[in-house]
């Protein structure tokens, strides 16, 4: 069987955290066929427009929003569809930046919706399922403020040409992320990986800046200034995130540079994340999001090309960046904090070896190495869309 069918099989099972090739057994191409029941609205087609259909996929981050409109071809009647194509497109900030003004939100939505329009024939749109899914900007949000972003956009699809299924509109589980970009990683590349996942709400790099910083949960924004030992001792700005602005320095008199700022960052990651058990130091790892934008950010990959990454190389580079400030850090103040965290979360987090191998990527054929495929293979094989 191939690890395309064995796909299908685990997005059916969410219990499942780990598995091995051991245990592959599935649903077959025509079981998947028939199971896309007779959800979307019929209309009049050419004789050959059956052969492709639509997805849409919203990806609300924390530092961005971002729309897959993905492209399916089914070949055969009794095989399962091949991916064709995706069109890609991102807006920043993230949604969260607009908790006190959904309507904001909206209109970021709205603007993404025009690639959609651009990429899916309008014959083909009132088929074309549309799906969003927030992660964890959302998720920090108090509930009130969560709720009425979404509601800003469940708003903004109602008004839009697109087939808009029962709960297009929520916030993912940081599990089931996890999951499925498992699920992407393992369609694109055609071989089966084993999955290991566990989701830290607080830990992605944006909030462990602030957890750092001992600004989570914090009163009275407007007179603090939190300093760290991560940023360059005379550097004094401001940072947002989740609807907030929060007033940041370096250490004018105290000790900077990488050892400092590393024990910082120890104070995020000791006690709270897990090593697993599961880990094999041999295996191939796949990395993407903010792996992969610091590694480029900081000079150690190719943004075209990505490319192999040791631990031990973003250790050194953290170490050049912190202990020398130079261009990349007036590009970037909190380069050094982040490279820092991304080093500390690997070793002291996750257990991972310096001489283990990083393979970053930010695509794979050609097609976005996030969640959102995953999301899209699991959400539309619900629906009649071939």
């Amino acid at each position: 069987m191939s690890a395309s069918l064995w796909v299908w099989r685990l997005l059916a099972v969410w219990t499942l955290l780990a598995v091995s090739a051991s245990q592959r057994n599935g649903l077959n191409a025509l079981d998947f066929s028939q199971r896309f029941g007779n959800a979307l609205p019929s209309l009049s087609r050419p004789a050959n427009a059956s052969q492709i259909f639509y997805g849409i996929m919203f990806d609300a981050g924390s530092t961005g929003t971002r729309i897959h409109v993905y492209t399916f071809i089914q070949k055969e009647p009794d095989g399962l569809p091949v991916l064709d194509n995706e069109m890609f497109h991102s807006m920043k900030p993230g949604l969260s930046a607009y908790a006190d003004i959904p309507e904001i939100a909206g209109h970021t939505v709205r603007q993404l919706l025009r690639v959609a329009k651009k990429t899916v024939p309008p014959v083909e749109w009132k088929r074309t399922p549309v799906v969003f899914r927030a992660t964890a900007g959302l998720r920090l949000l108090s509930p009130a403020k969560a709720h009425a972003l979404l509601e800003e956009v469940q708003d903004v699809f109602d008004e839009s040409p697109f087939y808009v299924p029962p709960d297009s509109v929520s916030i993912m589980n940081g599990t089931n992320e996890g999951i499925l970009a498992w699920v992407t990683v393992n369609f694109l590349t055609a071989h089966t990986h084993e999955l290991y996942t566990h989701s830290y709400l607080g830990n992605g790099i944006k909030a462990a800046r602030l957890s750092a910083l001992g600004a989570l949960g914090s009163d009275g924004l407007e007179r603090k200034v939190f300093q760290t030992s991560c940023l360059p001792k005379k550097y004094t700005g401001e940072f947002s995130f989740g609807g907030f602005s929060y007033r940041v320095s370096g250490v004018t008199n105290g000790v900077t540079g990488f050892k400092a700022c590393y024990q910082e960052m120890l104070k995020v990651v000791k006690g709270i994340i897990n090593q697993p058990h599961e880990l094999k130091d041999s295996s191939t790892f796949y990395a993407f999001s903010y792996y992969f934008d610091h590694a480029v950010e900081a000079g150690l990959i190719d943004e075209s090309r990505g490319g192999a990454v040791k631990i031990r190389d973003y250790r050194k580079r953290a170490k050049e960046v912190c202990n020398r400030p130079s261009k990349r850090s007036e590009l970037n103040p909190f380069l050094c904090m982040d490279l820092t965290y991304i080093v500390c979360l690997l070793k002291d987090g996750f257990g991972f070896k310096e001489r283990t191998v990083l393979q970053l990527t930010k695509k794979v054929r050609n097609v976005e190495t996030s969640w959102a495929l995953g999301a899209a293979i699991y959400h539309f094989q619900k629906f009649r869309i071939h």
